[in-house]
């Protein structure tokens, strides 16, 4: 499995949830971890264990080779780090995690004549001691050489790497939060709507969450149109009647349900009734 790439010497800037889930990934495929670098002595040498490889650095004094470098900070803080860490660390391909700026962030990384990349995995990351990026899916995005590098780390990880342009990354990542910090939003809005007839928060939160898990897991594994359930589905005009008079009062709901019917409007083509639905869903009541 990649055993050249293996031997490559990978070191660690901003040892967050992600990145240390690259590191552990990177360990457990056979790879040599260097520097773990973080702000803090303390952090670094928490990372180190947490992580189960690599030598613990304090971002203000870190001096080092390396030949692949992966910045797991802040976004607004990539180029600022880039720019510290340039004249003290040299590297053939610095990569960063960021799923919305482009490779060229790294660009003070690049006076040493280190290709630049971008590596984002689509996937929440919890802290958790277990966490790797196998089976996730990875978008790549850089300088020709970064981006070939970082195909090959993804298959070496079990990832599924997948190439995006520059100009797409704001999109493409747009569209990754709608899904994720999205599908939460709407989560913690049924929520509030269920505590409004007296159902408890914790109730509501597991009861709800579980309910969506279930149902975008669907999507996983057969086609939208064979996912889509409930009533806009079904196209139960009457209750979707009932839905809309509900919700009638509470606006930001009721935009959010429009939006969900005419999605499933649009994966559901077919099943006859969609004006009926339509204006169900659309209409105001006066």
């Amino acid at each position: 499995m990649e055993p050249a790439l293996l031997d490559s010497r990978l070191a660690i800037v901003g040892p967050g949830r992600a990145a240390r889930a690259l590191a552990r990934s990177w360990i457990l495929a056979g790879g040599r971890l260097g520097q773990v670098v973080a702000r803090a002595a303390e952090a670094a040498k928490e990372a180190v264990a947490r992580v189960g490889g690599g030598q613990a650095a304090i971002l203000g004094s870190a001096d080092f080779d390396c030949d692949i470098l992966v910045l797991g900070v802040p976004d607004d803080a990539i180029r600022t780090v880039s720019a510290a860490l340039a004249p003290r660390v040299s590297c053939h391909v610095a990569f960063h995690l960021s799923g919305a700026l482009p490779a060229r962030e790294l660009e003070p990384l690049s006076a040493k004549g280190a290709a630049l990349g971008s590596l984002h995995p689509v996937r929440p990351f919890s802290g958790a001691p277990d966490e790797l990026w196998e089976g996730t899916f990875v978008a790549i995005e850089g300088d020709p050489d970064a981006v070939d590098l970082g195909e090959r780390i993804a298959r070496a990880l079990r990832a599924h790497g997948h190439r995006v342009a520059e100009e797409a990354k704001p999109l493409y990542h747009a569209a990754a939060t709608l899904a994720a910090a999205g599908a939460l939003a709407t989560v913690s809005l049924a929520a509030r709507i269920w505590a409004q007839i007296g159902i408890p928060e914790e109730v509501a939160r597991a009861s709800l969450a579980d309910l969506s898990a279930r149902a975008t897991a669907a999507a996983a594994s057969r086609s939208f149109e064979e996912s889509f359930t409930g009533a806009i589905a079904r196209r139960d005009v009457g209750t979707v009647r009932a839905h809309r008079s509900a919700l009638q009062g509470l606006p930001e709901a009721l935009a959010a349900y429009r939006t969900m019917a005419r999605e499933t409007l649009e994966r559901t083509r077919g099943r006859g009734k969609e004006d009926e639905i339509r204006a169900a869903v659309e209409t105001d009541e006066r």
